[in-house]
Order: structure tokens, then sequence, then C-alpha cells
């Protein structure tokens, strides 16, 4: 057989008979001879590949007919195969291992800087005016006329628009008559008061002679009681008519307070603006009938002041921690696309809106608006910017996720084995999220997981860095070493309270009341769940009696800065330019940079590509 040519090495070799002769070495050609050609495929596209004659032998010139060689290609690719495999056992005996293939593809890195990093989320709303009120009709009738329009400014208790009075007129002039007739009354009564009071002093001095008269008994015993009767009864009708006066007073009050309803329900008919303003919306007409009731409709729109727009966005729930007023705003709308507007965070609405099986909140954003460029109801995209950090180590989000081809991969996992040091495991791109305040203190106490020899999420002692933080709430060391302790006898304390699943349940599988139970994984992973809840139990129960207010409010803002830090597996170039693994502890990421909390220095370079060499194609 002839020479086979290196790009022919692959198993999806094709392989097609050319029609061409064979020259020989004197120059000549030999009909008895063809040359092949070979097609491999690497990623899905056919390639030429120049293939030697397949002829024994040297080629001679000769006139005898034409000979087909005829090719096994079965023993073609187990030759392919073998070679294949000849090539890969030598590179292991030779300790090429991970590096050997690494000839085949060029790569991009970046280094590290720094600069500012901030956590932004994408929401929209609707630009409305930061204040503006619904006009109604308060009394029912009929529009006789309209003196505003769309757009039209307006003052406070300028008249927008009119009722027909006539009715309410009418009702005014029947108030203001009864109003006079009590007042008549009330007269009336002073009046029949004076004549009761001089009827009064006639009867007294009556009563004084005649007791005189009685007591020199000058008169009978008849007369006197006739004068004493007198008396009394002047008395009585004085009393009479002064009530009788106070009834005519209230009734005089109560057709005044009449006569005051039917002038305000007559000043009604007047429809005014509450505020200085514009009108954004009129939806009555001249000769439109109106209904006021429990429900006051909707006539006007007055805006109060259009500089000045708030924006109610929908923001989902996964992106609703960490949103606070104060935060500031940058939002875009369709009509300047290239214009970006700067606003604030003023409040997140507790209440949430389900949708579709998606729960938003609203967050309200306050923005100048000092052109009058936005106007109300345009939908605005909005930008929030939940945190962020300034002047800190960062590195392109690429390096964090990037992962070497598969054959590096699988060889420098083969090398990592042959040397006793294993996988990537939980480090592996991606890392491991940071599980709080209690999971870095471990399932066992500080003290316990600092025998075990246990780390946290960025790698480091767990009770070191439990202490880190309370330090940094300005706890001193004696208070700390305190805290560590006391919350290490509680965390014991809490964990042997629960029980161990395999106790309850007996064992995976376990028949109970007739049937199986649970997976033992399933019971694990409620307990794992429990323990966890328990021991933020505890740990918030010793925070709050050993801190206070401020210390407590310091202490917890560390630990949620924790829950946002995770570990992650970058590569990096050594002085071959091979690859190898590195660890970093990353906090904040805004999709394009990341936080690098530690395991960088300014300059360092990590891999965030690998480029196969001289093709240009890039590997994920």
């Amino acid at each position: 057989m002839g020479i086979i040519p290196p790009c022919a090495k692959a198993s999806n070799a094709a392989y097609r008979h050319l029609k061409s002769l064979c020259f020989s070495a004197f120059g000549g050609s030999d009909p008895r001879c063809y040359h092949f050609e070979i097609y491999v495929r690497p990623r899905r596209k056919y390639e030429r590949c120049s293939f030697k004659c397949a002829y024994e032998g040297v080629c001679l010139p000769g006139s005898a007919g034409q000979r087909k060689v005829q090719m096994d290609k079965k023993v073609l690719i187990g030759v392919a195969g073998a070679v294949i495999v000849g090539i890969a056992a030598t590179a292991l005996v030779f300790g090429g291992g991970a590096n050997a293939a690494t000839g085949k593809y060029t790569y991009e890195t970046v280094a590290v800087g720094k600069g500012d990093v901030a956590r932004v989320i994408s929401a929209s709303g609707a630009v409305q005016p930061r204040e503006k009120v619904d006009v109604g009709s308060e009394v029912s009738g009929k529009i006789t006329a309209i003196y505003v329009d769309f757009n039209d400014p307006v003052k406070k208790d300028q008249i927008l628009a009119q009722v027909d009075p006539e009715t309410f007129q009418n009702v005014l002039d029947q108030a203001r008559a009864r109003q006079r007739q009590s007042e008549a009354a009330v007269d009336n009564n002073h009046a029949s008061i004076n004549r009761a009071k001089v009827a009064l002093d006639v009867a007294e001095k009556n009563f004084v002679r005649q007791k005189a008269l009685f007591d020199q008994q000058a008169i009978s015993q008849q007369a006197w009681e006739l004068a004493d009767q007198t008396y009394t009864n002047a008395k009585l009708a004085l009393q009479t008519e002064e009530v009788s006066l106070k009834s005519s007073i209230a009734g005089l009050e109560t057709a005044k307070a009449t006569v005051q309803d039917a002038i305000t329900k007559l000043e009604r008919t007047k429809i005014r603006s509450p505020i200085d303003g514009v009108i954004l919306s009129r939806t009555v007409e001249v000769g439109q009938t109106v209904q006021s009731s429990q429900t006051v409709a909707k006539f006007f729109v007055v805006a109060a002041d259009l500089s000045q727009i708030e924006i109610e966005a929908a923001v989902v729930e996964s992106d609703i921690g960490g949103i606070d007023n104060g935060d500031p705003v940058v939002f875009t709308v369709d009509a300047f696309p290239g214009e970006r507007f700067q606003g604030s965070v003023v409040q997140v609405r507790q209440l949430g809106a389900e949708a579709a099986n998606v729960v938003t909140y609203t967050v309200v954003v306050n923005a100048r608006n000092p052109n009058g460029k936005l106007l109300p109801g345009m939908t605005a995209n909005v930008e929030i910017t939940a945190d962020r950090v300034a002047d800190v180590l960062r590195i392109a989000y690429d390096a964090t996720r990037f992962q070497p081809p598969k054959e590096i991969a699988e060889a420098m996992r083969a090398e990592s084995e042959r040397n006793g040091q294993g996988g990537p495991g939980a480090g592996g791109p991606g890392g491991g999220q940071g599980g709080g305040a209690a999971v870095a203190m471990g399932e066992g106490g500080p003290r316990q997981q600092d025998r075990q020899g246990g780390g946290g999420p960025d790698g480091r002692n767990p009770g070191a860095q439990f202490g880190e933080v309370l330090k940094t709430a300005g706890v001193d060391d004696a208070r700390v070493e305190k805290i560590m302790g006391e919350m290490q006898g509680e965390m014991q304390r809490a964990m042997a309270s629960i029980p161990n699943p395999q106790q309850q349940q007996g064992g995976a599988g376990a028949i109970v009341g007739g049937g199986f139970g649970p997976p033992q994984s399933m019971l694990q992973q409620q307990a794992m769940q429990e323990r966890r809840a328990k021991m933020q139990q505890t740990q918030e129960a010793v925070f709050r009696r050993n801190l206070n207010e401020q210390e407590y409010a310091a202490v917890s803002k560390a630990m949620s800065e924790m829950q946002s830090q995770k570990r992650v597996t970058v590569f990096k170039l050594d002085d071959k330019g091979d690859l190898e693994r590195h660890q970093l502890t990353i906090g904040l990421s805004d999709g394009s940079n990341a936080q690098i909390i530690r395991g960088a220095k300014e300059g360092d370079m990590f891999v965030v590509r690998a480029i196969t060499a001289g093709k240009g194609e890039q590997k994920p």
C-alpha cells in the first residue's frame, strides 16, 4: 500500500477514486495506477487532502490496460485508529498530558484592573405626573358650559365647566324663605316673653298686697289663694315663652343651615380646578347629563406640574432584593432613543402583583422634566442601580465562565488524578454561592469547623471569617471571644435537639405503615433544611443578646454581603503557555465585570476564550 497522508488519519475520512493517471519518477504516465483523493470531515465540513500513489512499488510507464487499485476501507480505518491511539499513548508516556493539546489553540486573556461594578436591574413603566387629580361633579344635572380643553393651563379654583344651576337656585330661594319665617317666629317669641314678664310683674305686686291683707285678716282665704295662683301662673307662662323662644332660635339655625347647604350645592354646579396645573384629559361635553353618586365620574384630569414626573416600574421578584430608596436610576423613552434621563428610587411598595404566574413589585421613581420632553403615558425603559462598588479589583465576567476545550479538560483531569489531586470539584466554573451567616458558621459551630478544617464560601476558616465580621461591626476582641463561645454552645445544643433522619426512618426504603417511606436523600435534605433554620434562629438569638442595634445592623449587612460572594475557578497561563487552574472569590457582578474579593491582584491575566490555532475558531 502507499503511504497514508497525515490528514487521512481520522475515522470520518471519505475516499474517492481519481481518474487521473499516476506519473512515475521518470515523468511518464502509468495507466495501471491511480491516485486516491481523501476527504476528511473536521467540524462538519469536508476538506480535500492529497494522497500518494496507492500502487505497490514504483510507478513505471507501460502500455498495459488500466488497473484499478482496490482498497479495503475497514483496514484503512483500523490503521488510522491505531495511529491515533499510538499518538495519545506516546503523549501520556512522555508527560505531555493536558499541555499536549494546547498547541492546537491560542488563548485570549484579560487583565485584572480597577474600576466600578454595579448590579443594574432592568424594568419598565409608564411616565406619569408626580401629582395629578381626577376632577368630577358633586351634583347632578346637565352640563351647560365648558371653559377649558386639552393642554390648557389652569389655576386653582378656576371654573372648568358649569352644571345647570336653575334647580339649585330654586332650592336656595325656598330655603331663604323658610329662614325668614324662622326669623319672624323668633321675633314673635321675644314679644311673647315681654308680655309674660309684664303679666308676671303685675301678678307679683298683687300677690304681695294680698299677702299683707291676709296677714291682717282683712281678706278672705279664697282671695289670698286666688292671688297666689295668679302669680304662679304668670311665672309658668314666662318660662313657657322662653322655651318657645329657644325652639324658634333652633328653627332659625336650621333654616340658616339649609340656606347654606343650598348655596354650597349651587356653587358646586361650577366645576373648579382643585390645583394649579394643566388639563391632561377631558371626557365631558356640553349638554351631557351627569349623575352624582358615591363614585364620582372623572370629567377632567389635571396634572399639577409636568416638570416633575414619576415612573411606577414593575420589577420581578427575583430582582427586587437590594433595591432601596435613593438608588440611582437611568431610563430612556422610545421618543428620544439617544437621550438618557436621570432619576432616583423614592418608594418600594411591599404589595406584589401576580400576572401569568409572574410576581412583580412596584418601584416608584422620581425624575425631573425641566424641558417638558417626557409626556404622560410614555413607556420608560428603566435601569436601577441596586448595588455599586467603586474603585475595586474587577475581572471580565467571561473569565469566570471559561472552560477549557474538551480534550484539554479531560487531559487535565487525568493528570490531576495521576497526581492524586482530584478534579476541579465544587470550585469549578461558576463556583459555589455563599450560604449566608449560618452556613459560614458551619453546622457544628465555629470551633468544631475549625477542628475539621472546613472552609467558608471563600475558602477561609469560617471561625476566623465570623470573627472578622464581628470586628468589622466594632465589636472588641473580648466580646468576640465571648460571642464565639456562646455561639458554639448554642449551636451544639440546637444540633443535638434535631433527630437523625436515619433514626427516624430506619434506613432508606423502609416500610412504614404498609407502604414505602420517603427515600433517604429526601430525608437528608429535609434534615439539612431544618438544621439550617435552627442555626439561623440560634444565631439571631445570640446576636440579639450580645449586640446593640447599631452593631446588629452592621453584622446583618456584612452577612448579607457574604451571601452574594461565591468562589469560582478561573484559568491562567503558566510560563510555558499552558493552562492552570486558579481560585477566585468574587462579589458583585454586572454581567460584564465581576468584583474580586480575594485571589488576584491588579495586572494578573486570566483566560476568557480558546481559539483554534490558525483557523480563528473559538472553543467554548
